[in-house]
């Protein structure tokens, strides 16, 4: 051999030897006392100059070559620590630092001794009502016009822990998935991408319109086949806020944080001085705030204020406790910045909010991160009349385009998710598997043009059919986007009848039918039973766990029914909707339509129907072949009418039917929410009692916010009526101070709903002999009553979140006792899954 080929060899595995010793060190670094991440930490080799700064989130990573032996971690107003890396074994090195001022950590580390914290003769406590009195003035949202853009982006990931990832079966066929994770972001934890959706807008608001939000573009990796993509986003939008700590609240869920800043702040959080910040300009005072009671639902963590006479809020770093009464939260971290505009106000140039999901605290989770930026900002009249550039208005975006919009770049994270996506969309096990989930969701069995179900009204029980088995399918996106047919057919073993439904919607835009917003016509023919006075809510009306019910229930119709609707919806979330229906009206069980002593087979109806109803700003889950709506405090506005017309096409009455009702939630910041809902409603005209209005009663055991727990079914009827329903949920803010009960992390539940109205004398049977005859019980008295001069009235006092997904309400009648088969109490529960 050569001395040249030696010489190779050798330098070749000097190269190889040295670059075996270069380890990789990472890990996260947090505050001791409050968890919080730490960001800009010092971190070095020997006492060095440092190499490397903690980003957002804590995180560092650096490379040793094997030779040093100390890893340090400094910052100002924390103890510096030393780590021998001689003596750690691992690579991953995570550090909870400790912070300089004694005070504080006897403070924050050792509980905050309730007696010794005091509000009065406090520095931190008084400056902190300076940044609220300020508060206003420093607030951009001030200004009466603003225009500005927005980048958004939302990222979700399954988060395993590292030692498991390799051992689940999933990963193992799909090792993609694995090869494509990131293990930095999270110390301890791998995460796998999973869903990334981006979006560039310009907003525009005017004190007078409101916000103006014109779409610019969006991006977004989707599973078409089996999930609802734009649902999901509403329900992320709603779960991931934008929070702002210039607002009172921020929100979560239905659950409201009180901001450090609000005018309030003072009575909920103690606030200490941790340190001076003078390397930036204007210098800031740092300051750590935490509840006063580690149970609320408030904010722990970091704020940094201007120390220019302005007291503005620059930066906000937060995070909560694990004692905080919040379901399914492992980890949430905020972090805010604000940026000064020309005229001294502040507004929110980004925000990232980390949030880490799951049933348990160990395991497997769900790890989301939603990161909005805001910039070019305009005030004043120009901000309305800015002008956006066209060909961006309403195109697909390339990449490219992408680039030169998004205001920083995508992290690897993101990059990977959408390769995710596109992978997992031709993977035939992971289409198969979530096959399965929707099936487990919706409860319809999938056959590629049709589905079948839902399951759980294939069988059901009643005092009038007996055994009731339906078989019910309906048409998918795979046959038409555009026209959906549905039908059933069902059969009850003690009234030997067969009941069916066929039906068809047709959209008249190029759009799917249920794609908001909607244009359709629908076209329905049906034979089916009813209970007069049940209406649910997301159920089908013989869903099995119905069957079962209180009292007795064998006052029911048969219904024949034809149905033509069309319906219009604007992008404004103002809907129109006009409709025919003629129905024929047959009593069953122990209901008989009685004129005087002569029993009457059928009625038969013939009506127009319109509707509007505005609900402004309105988001909702939209289904397959369904919405829910997802309050957001907004209110909602539903006026309907009908006109019924005599001997046209077999009606028997004329008569005109109104109706109004108003819903909206009202958010009261840690005191919880109520909802509020308003009804009112006439009928005009002489017409029988199943053409009145029949009042919502349930007889179920389930508790329901619209109807009247404790009411039997068609019990009060009316032709004028008025009602309100309120409810509010503290969210534990009593219990939670509740020594022993505060640990079951439970919500309280107060509720009251009143109901008035009355029958004025042309439809009082007892004035009027050719009215139908109210229903009576088998001792022959009145069943069915006209509301008098008191309303009915009940009340319930609830307990929610009970195991995290239930809710008991104990309920209480108040009036018209002396009806027959009533109670007083009843005990209610329903399945409740919130944050």
């Amino acid at each position: 051999m050569s001395l040249k080929s030696t010489l190779v060899i050798f330098l070749s595995f000097l190269a190889f030897y040295s670059n075996a010793q270069r380890i990789a060190i990472k890990g996260r670094i947090t505050d001791k006392a409050t968890g919080l991440p730490l960001t800009h930490i010092n971190v070095g080799f020997d006492n060095k100059a440092p190499q490397t700064l903690s980003d957002a989130y804590g995180r560092y990573s650096m490379i040793a070559t094997g030779k040093e032996e100390e890893l340090y971690f400094s910052m100002i107003g924390y103890k510096k620590q030393v780590i021998s890396l001689i003596q750690t074994q691992g690579r991953e090195i995570n550090i909870q630092m400790e912070p300089q001022s004694e005070k504080l950590s006897e403070v924050s580390i050792k509980g905050a001794n309730k007696a010794k914290y005091r509000n009065t003769n406090n520095p931190a406590v008084d400056f902190m009502r300076q940044v609220i009195d300020h508060k206003t003035e420093n607030n951009a949202n001030g200004h009466k016009e603003i225009s500005y853009k927005q980048y958004e982006k939302i990222n979700m990931s399954i988060s395993i822990p590292s030692d498991k990832a390799g051992k689940i079966r999933l990963l193992k066929k799909l090792p993609f998935l694995l090869e494509n994770s990131d293990s930095l972001k999270v110390p301890g934890k791998k995460l796998i991408p999973v869903l990334i959706q981006e979006k560039f807008n310009q907003v525009r608001f005017s004190a007078l319109s409101g916000d103006t939000v014109l779409k610019l573009g969006e991006k977004q990796s989707r599973i078409d086949q089996y999930l609802d993509e734009d649902g999901i986003n509403e329900y992320l939008e709603k779960i991931y806020q934008g929070a702002d700590l210039y607002d009172n609240d921020v929100g979560l869920g239905n659950q409201r944080f009180l901001s450090p800043i609000a005018g309030m702040a003072t009575s909920f959080y103690k606030y200490f001085i941790v340190d001076t910040l003078k390397d930036v300009s204007p210098r800031q005072l740092k300051i750590m705030v935490a509840p006063k009671n580690k149970q609320d639902v408030l904010f722990l963590g970091y704020l940094f204020i201007t120390l220019d006479g302005n007291y503005a809020l620059k930066r906000a770093e937060l995070s909560i406790n694990n004692q905080i009464n919040l379901n399914w939260v492992k980890d949430l971290q905020i972090i805010l910045d604000y940026d000064v505009d020309g005229s001294g106000r502040y507004h929110l140039g980004k925000g990232v909010m980390s949030m880490d999901l799951g049933i348990f605290r160990e395991g497997t989770s769900i790890f989301g991160e939603r990161t909005i930026i805001t910039h070019d900002f305009l005030y004043g009249p120009e901000a309305l009349s800015r002008k956006i550039d066209a060909p961006l208005v309403g195109s697909k975006l390339n990449d490219d385009s992408w680039l030169k919009l998004r205001p920083e770049p995508l992290a690897l994270n993101d990059k990977i998710a959408y390769q995710n996506i596109d992978s997992l969309k031709q993977s035939k096990i992971f289409l198969r598997k979530m096959a399965f989930a929707s099936f487990l969701l919706s409860g319809f069995i999938p056959a590629g043009k049709l589905e079948f179900g839902p399951i759980s009204s294939f069988y059901s029980f009643n005092p009038v059919e007996g055994s009731r088995f339906k078989f019910a399918g309906r048409t998918t996106e795979a046959l038409s986007k555009k026209v959906f047919l549905d039908a059933h057919l069902a059969y009850g073993t003690k009234d030997q009848k067969w009941k069916y439904s066929l039906g068809t919607v047709l959209s008249l835009t190029d759009k799917s039918i249920y794609q908001f917003p909607v244009k359709s016509i629908t076209l329905k023919h049906s034979y089916e039973t009813q209970i007069p006075g049940q209406e649910l809510n997301f159920l089908e009306d013989d869903n099995v766990l119905l069957s079962f019910k209180r009292g007795s229930n064998n006052k029911w119709l048969y219904n024949k029914k034809w149905l033509i609707e069309y319906l219009h919806e604007t992008s404004q979330h103002l809907s129109f909707k006009l409709s025919y229906k003629n129905q024929v009206l047959k009593s069953a069980g122990d209901l008989f339509f009685q004129r005087g002593s002569q029993l009457i087979p059928d009625l038969n109806s013939s009506e127009f129907l319109a509707e509007i109803r505005w609900a402004p700003n309105e988001k909702f889950y939209q289904g397959k072949r369904y919405r829910r709506q997802i309050v957001t405090g907004q209110p909602v506005f539903t006026l309907r009418g009908a006109i019924g017309i005599k001997d046209f096409l077999g009606g028997d009455y004329n008569y005109q039917n109104i109706s109004l009702n108003i819903s909206k939630r009202f958010y009261l910041s840690v005191f919880g929410y109520s909802d509020v809902i308003f009804e009112a409603g006439a009928v005009f005209g002489k017409v029988p009692f199943p053409l009145l209005h029949i009042h919502r009663a349930n007889q179920t055991f389930a508790y329901q916010l619209s109807s009247y727990n404790l009411m039997n079914f068609m019990e009060f009827l009316s032709d004028r009526y008025y009602s309100v329903n309120l409810q509010h949920s503290f969210n534990g803010f009593f219990l939670n101070k509740v020594p022993l009960i505060k640990k079951m992390q439970w919500r309280e539940i107060v509720s009251l709903k009143v109901l008035g109205g009355t029958i004025s004398s042309g439809n009082d049977p007892g004035k009027n002999a050719e009215l139908f005859r109210f229903p009576t019980n088998e001792q022959g008295r009145p069943f069915s009553h006209p509301l008098g001069h008191i309303p009915y009235v009940e009340g319930s006092i609830g307990v929610s979140n009970i195991f995290k997904i239930l809710r008991v309400d104990l309920v209480r009648r108040f009036t018209y006792l002396e009806n027959p088969e009533v109670t007083r109490w009843g005990i209610r529960a329903k399945f409740n899954v919130d944050f």
